[in-house]
């Protein structure tokens, strides 16, 4: 079995963590949208769009630009003794 290092561990929560902010962003638009005479639900969805600006501003920060180079393949030759 794989170990995680904790920055993966970290981004991964990260990811997770958007992911649901980008849900609770979208519910609460169509929440707004259905009850549109309500207008101090405004500030939650400015709220919801900084904090998930800043959320993906981080994100990007932490995640690698490039694809992690292949780890070497294990041929069968390499296995016999």
């Amino acid at each position: 079995m794989t170990e995680l290092s904790v920055e993966k561990v970290d981004v991964r929560k990260l990811a997770r963590a958007y992911v649901a902010l980008a849900l609770a962003q979208d519910e609460a638009k169509r929440y707004v949208r259905k009850h549109s005479e309500q207008p101090a639900l405004l500030p939650l969805l400015t709220s919801l769009d900084i904090t998930a600006e800043l959320l993906e501003e981080l994100l990007q920060n932490v995640l690698p630009e490039k694809d992690p180079p292949p780890s070497p393949s294990i041929t069968c030759s390499d296995m016999v003794m």
